[in-house]
């Protein structure tokens, strides 16, 4: 299944973001450069995919953020949960961008 991405056009503290997206269940998988993979442990397989274990990876380059979601298991097809999950981290990070940076 193909990721959803979105762009900001500022360059995030890769720290900041770390401790920040702690709090909301995800945990470090992989850190490199400027990578980072992330990802949130699912509790139970549904159909609507809400508690499917997902992977989240941020690309920090020098004047923006590219930030990918996608689900970090086999999924047969996509519910909408995916989109509606980077539409919400993306208002957490709008709303915190001033201490993300």
């Amino acid at each position: 299944m193909k990721s959803k991405t979105t762009t900001f056009n500022q360059s995030l503290n890769k720290e900041k973001c770390i401790n920040f997206f702690i709090r909301y269940g995800y945990f470090i998988h992989i850190e490199d450069g400027k990578t980072l993979i992330l990802r949130k442990v699912g509790t139970e397989f549904t159909t609507s995919g809400e508690k499917s274990p997902k992977e989240l990876s941020m690309l920090f380059k020098n004047n923006e953020t590219v930030v990918s979601l996608k689900y970090d298991t086999f999924v047969l097809f996509d519910t909408g949960d995916l989109h509606e999950e980077l539409n919400l981290i993306s208002n957490r990070i709008t709303t915190n961008i001033n201490s993300l940076v």
